[in-house]
């Protein structure tokens, strides 16, 4: 059975001109059987081996990003967005600064992020979005933009029986309430050298993040592809709202990872986050990029 080499610092990576950082908000464990959806333990065990309850240990790692002109974070990690009590359910294990402290360690103040984007809401991907304080929520970045998709967000802040165990309007409304919410349909700029690829599949408004310049590209894969593990195009969670959708905007995606040699962030990966795609026949894998 594979050792799994958990990679707990941060990883830095340059697309051109803009720099790219991997942050780690902490652990969460969950049922392994879902997480790989239709496929046999005894071969997603292989990549990533369960515990005793039958959990994979996943990271969440937002990024800290800096173009030519503006500085970005990419999805926000769990934050405070799940109750202490809940913890233990979802096997979460975050106990370090929170999504402002780790970009401060990272070198750069929170009140110079000036755009947050995310490919989802769910929780275990905007908890940090906001930051309690005295009982309240409010924007962890005071100065920012939050980008997000328009269906996405309206599913978010007002979710129904099917979606609310996967959302936490609480922590999301304030930023609409401060006039710091941007709301986007579809494939979109971000920022300049920054967009969103609707692909939908995981939640109805999933959305990749690719970044480019000077000929170069790099790809957050959210909940698309959550674990490098998961690349295989039939390996996907049963968490996925479209499991369907999610095979074919995979089949859509992974050529053009291929042929622009694009650097893939996995957001719920382990080990090292930072990987190649590439293509032998009809399969696909991902390679770490160093």
């Amino acid at each position: 059975m594979k050792q799994v080499q958990y990679f707990e610092g941060r990883a830095t990576v340059r697309i051109g001109r803009i720099s790219v950082t991997t942050l780690l908000d902490g652990w969460l464990s969950l049922d392994g059987g879902a997480m790989y959806g239709i496929v046999p333990k005894t071969l997603w065990e292989q990549q990533l081996p369960a515990d005793d309850r039958n959990r994979v240990r996943m990271a969440m790692r937002p990024l800290l990003v800096q173009t030519p002109t503006n500085t970005l974070v990419i999805e926000s990690g769990l934050g405070q967005a799940v109750a202490p009590e809940l913890h233990e359910r979802y096997g979460i294990d975050r106990k370090g600064p929170l999504l402002g402290e780790l970009v401060r360690a990272a070198g750069i103040e929170p009140d110079a992020v000036d755009t947050v984007a995310c490919t989802h809401l769910h929780w275990d991907h905007s908890g940090g979005l906001c930051r309690l304080r005295d009982g309240n929520y409010e924007p962890t970045f005071a100065k920012a933009t939050y980008v997000a998709q328009r269906g996405e967000w309206e599913i978010a802040t007002k979710p129904s029986n099917l979606h609310k165990a996967s959302y936490t309007p609480a922590s999301l409304t304030p930023i609409e309430q401060r006039g710091q919410l941007r709301l986007v349909e579809g494939n979109a700029e971000i920022v300049p050298g920054v967009r969103f690829e609707f692909n939908g599949g995981h939640t109805e408004n999933h959305a990749v993040i690719w970044l480019q310049d000077q000929g170069q590209s790099g790809c957050f894969l959210g909940d698309l592809v959550p674990t490098a593990s998961h690349v295989p195009l039939a390996w996907i969670s049963a968490y996925d709202i479209n499991a369907g959708g999610s095979f074919h905007a995979r089949e859509s995606l992974y050529p053009k990872l291929v042929a622009t040699q694009a650097q893939c962030f996995f957001y719920h990966e382990p080990e090292y986050p930072v990987r190649r795609m590439l293509q032998s026949g009809s399969r696909f894998l991902a390679a770490p990029v160093s």
